[in-house]
């Protein structure tokens, strides 16, 4: 191993280090190096003045304005915050659609007993596709219909 490559390879563990706790015997590897070689004392002397002069710098902060209005528009709920109510068309869609798949399969499954099969009965196929339809609506529609009840129900102003 060329001293080149061990400078490398104690350069990487040296900064591994700073992220990591190095195993004994990479600790050990580290300081034999650093105890005979003068270019990695230096690198490692760096990298302390780095760390100590990146932790000296302060954190940038909020204009105090924007903090300020940011808060207030939170505490006062501004038009954001306030959801719409579920459109009576979203309601009256799951409705129909609900009704006319219960009524259908009332209708249907009438006749149905125990050994009856889907090919049996002529209308079971439509029926089907009526619970298709009313499963990719139900699907579509429901997340708008939960989002607004939990909003109401979570919404500090008791709409």
């Amino acid at each position: 191993m060329t001293t080149r490559t061990s400078c490398r390879d104690v350069e990487r563990l040296m900064l591994e280090g700073e992220d990591r706790e190095l195993s004994p015997e990479e600790r050990r590897l580290v300081e034999g190096h650093l105890h005979e070689c003068g270019g990695c004392r230096g690198f490692a002397a760096e990298r302390v003045v780095i760390r100590e002069e990146s932790a000296a710098i302060p954190w940038p902060g909020l204009p105090g304005e924007v903090d300020r209005r940011t808060r207030r528009a939170v505490r006062e709920g501004g038009p954001a915050a306030r959801t719409a109510p579920v459109p009576a068309w979203v309601l009256a869609a799951l409705a129909v659609v609900t009704i006319i798949t219960g009524v259908w399969l009332a209708v249907s499954l009438a006749d149905v007993g125990p050994d009856t099969t889907l090919a049996d009965l002529p209308v079971a196929g439509l029926a089907a596709v009526l619970i298709i339809v009313q499963n990719a609506l139900t699907l579509l529609l429901a997340p708008v219909v939960l989002r607004t009840v939990r909003a109401r129900r979570e919404a500090p102003w008791g709409a």
